[in-house]
């Protein structure tokens, strides 16, 4: 895990995602322009274990003003219900949308224009 400070003034709380089969990566902010990235890895191959995966990137988004979703494939979409379902919270949802890989760079300046 990796901490920023977003310079500027007052943000609102944000969420990137970018999300596979594989693992995760969450980039959230606070009010306050902090900014956390974390990885989480997939483990295990069974439904129950898929269901902990997304449960755990929904309780590292959290619940936040405003949520973007990407990566290929349908986990994405997994992701968005499981949100949707845990948070109850659809409005929050920004954009769920395909994308490849995105380094920590690219997450961090989709996370600068979400929270701006």
């Amino acid at each position: 895990m990796s901490t920023r400070t977003v310079p500027g003034t007052r943000r609102r709380s944000s969420a990137v995602t970018w999300i596979d089969h594989r693992h995760a990566f969450v980039a959230t902010t606070t009010p306050h322009g902090r900014v956390k990235i974390t990885e989480i890895d997939h483990r295990g191959h069974s439904r129950s274990a898929g269901m902990r995966y997304l449960t755990r990137i929904v309780d590292r988004i959290g619940d936040r003003d405003r949520v973007v979703i990407v990566g290929p494939g349908r986990v994405r979409m997994r992701l968005e219900r499981a949100y949707v379902s845990l948070v109850r919270r659809p409005e929050h949802l920004v954009d769920v949308e395909p994308a490849k890989l995105l380094d920590r760079d690219e997450l961090v300046s989709r996370l600068a224009e979400l929270s701006a």
